[in-house]
């Protein structure tokens, strides 16, 4: 039997910016950072896929994780052919 975890993402946004719980860490995107932008409307569009990438840019894992990214981008519009 194999236990498999989800961790999952939650967003929290207040006055000062927003905040990012993924799994055991969270991530805090002042509204300063020029990320936030971007935050701001990824949730007008309940798209949550910029922050994936932002978490894994501040954990050190852009380029494999953007990479993984684009081949599964490929693989469902394959499926979908």
């Amino acid at each position: 039997m194999t236990n498999e975890s989800h961790e999952r993402l939650a967003v929290f946004r207040s006055d000062s910016g927003i905040t990012l719980s993924f799994g055991p860490n969270t991530y805090f995107i002042d509204s300063s950072d020029p990320f936030h932008n971007i935050a701001l409307k990824a949730l007008a569009q309940d798209d949550y896929v910029p922050f994936y990438i932002e978490i894994a840019k501040r954990e050190g894992l852009g380029p494999e994780f953007r990479d993984t990214l684009m081949r599964e981008i490929e693989n469902l519009a394959d499926s979908e052919d």
